[in-house]
């Protein structure tokens, strides 16, 4: 695993590469993570993708290790900044998508942006919503996360990333991406804010690609089936056994489809 910088105006955008563990004859996949995390949140399933392509997972800016931002992007703005600094990747002109959450949004938003470039796009449990439900999540999850001197701040963090995964995942993997998920400290919002601010419907209806959509049993599986139905081209597959944690725990069942659908032409 290699990590470095990639330079987007005035501010950097972090990224981690892994190699093709043999030739390379796939195009490189872009793995665009959830909020509050950065590309770190991949790592577990990359080697298990990267038989025949290189995997690339940038931090959006203001998470991870990437430069900080000062006020609320939107997810056009994440889109574009990835979208600019693609050609410092290396001699490519094609890329795959693989979006989970709020990454899924800005996979679409990449489809619009450079149509030209995406050959296959993979969202995995897409955050679709609408009207007063995402009204409604924007004042729930568009909150700063409030440091006090007390260590009861951390509570819904740690009980998040630590206490309801133990005897799932890893512990020290746990650590890392609690961590991870701290490093924005009381901009930590941003993302949820440019998710729920999206215009869904009308960037979701307006994509022409064909998309493909693994639905897992871990809390988003109507918003999910609700984008496939929006979508001009998708193609949805439920995933049953997955209902938590789902690049830790299910990381071999996604990466199995995964590679089933970039290897099917």
């Amino acid at each position: 695993m290699k990590k470095r910088y990639l330079q987007y105006g005035k501010k950097q955008i972090h990224i981690r590469e892994l190699d093709p563990s043999g030739n390379e004859n796939g195009n490189p996949i872009l793995c665009l993570h959830p909020s509050p995390y950065s590309g770190l949140f991949f790592e577990t399933i990359m080697p298990m993708i990267n038989k025949n392509r290189k995997i690339i997972a940038p931090d959006y800016l203001g998470y991870g290790s990437s430069s900080s931002i000062e006020s609320p992007p939107s997810i056009n703005d994440y889109a574009v900044s990835i979208s600019e600094v693609l050609d410092q990747l290396g001699n490519y002109e094609k890329f795959e998508l693989i979006g989970f959450h709020t990454g899924c949004l800005v996979a679409n938003e990449l489809c619009h942006l450079i149509p030209n470039n995406i050959v296959q796009t993979i969202m995995i449990d897409i955050p679709y919503f609408t009207g007063e439900t995402q009204k409604g999540l924007l004042t729930q999850m568009s909150k700063p996360f409030a440091l006090h001197e007390d260590l009861e701040s951390l509570r819904k963090s740690w009980d998040f990333n630590i206490k309801n995964k133990i005897g799932k995942v890893n512990i020290e993997r746990s650590f890392d991406l609690l961590v991870e998920s701290l490093r924005s400290g009381n901009k930590d919002h941003f993302a949820f804010h440019a998710a729920f601010t999206y215009a869904c419907e009308e960037q979701f209806k307006s994509n022409s690609k064909q998309i493909n959509i693994l639905a897992t049993r871990s809390g988003l599986l109507d918003a999910t089936h609700t984008a496939s139905d929006i979508l001009n081209n998708s193609e949805i597959r439920d995933i049953e056994g997955i209902t938590s944690n789902v690049f830790e725990e299910g990381a071999e069942i996604i990466a199995k489809h995964v590679l089933e659908i970039l290897n099917a032409d």
